[in-house]
C-alpha cells in the first residue's frame, strides 16, 4: 500500500472548517482541480454519501464515483473509490489547534486484483504527483475557509 499525507493549519474553528470541506455541492467553486460534481444521494454529507467527481489529472479529465465510507462529524471522514484495480481511501482529519484547525489528508492506494508487485512501481511514480494535487487542493480550501 502506498500512502501520501499532507497537512495544513487553517485559521478557522473546526466546525466551520469541517462544514466547508464537506460542502461537496460547491467544491468546484473552491478547488481548482475539481471540474464537476454530480451528487448521487439525497440529503447532506455523511456516511454513504456518493457522488461522481470529475478532475483534471495530468491535463486530462478523469471521473470517479466517490463514497463516504467513514464519518465522524467535525473530526474525520473517509472517501473511497476504485480505479484500475486499486482501492483508494482518502482520510480527512480535523483537529483543534490553537484558535484554528489542523487538517490532514491521507491518500492510501491499495492493490485489489492486480498481480502482486505490479502496482508498486506505478504507485511510487504517482506518489509525488498525488502529494502535489492534495497540496493544491488543501491550499485552495485553506484560502476558501479563511476568506469566508
Amino acid at each position: 500500500m502506498t500512502t501520501v499525507t499532507v497537512t495544513s493549519q487553517i485559521d478557522a474553528p473546526v466546525k466551520k472548517t469541517f462544514m466547508m470541506f464537506t460542502d461537496i455541492e460547491h467544491v468546484t467553486q473552491h478547488v481548482t482541480g475539481i471540474k464537476e460534481v454530480q451528487v448521487m444521494t439525497p440529503g447532506g454529507f455523511g456516511l454513504g454519501t456518493r457522488w461522481l467527481e470529475t478532475r483534471e489529472v495530468l491535463g486530462r479529465l478523469d471521473s470517479a464515483e466517490m463514497e463516504v465510507t467513514a464519518f465522524e462529524k467535525n473530526r474525520t471522514y473517509t472517501i473511497t473509490h476504485h480505479k484500475a484495480g486499486a482501492k483508494i481511501d482518502t482520510v480527512f482529519a480535523f483537529q483543534p489547534s490553537g484558535t484554528g484547525t489542523k487538517v490532514s489528508i491521507e491518500f492510501g492506494l491499495e492493490n485489489q486484483g492486480l498481480p502482486p508487485g505490479l502496482l508498486t512501481p506505478v504507485s511510487w511514480a504517482i506518489a509525488g504527483k498525488v502529494r502535489e494535487v492534495l497540496g493544491n487542493d488543501l491550499a485552495d480550501m485553506k484560502r476558501t475557509v479563511e476568506k469566508s
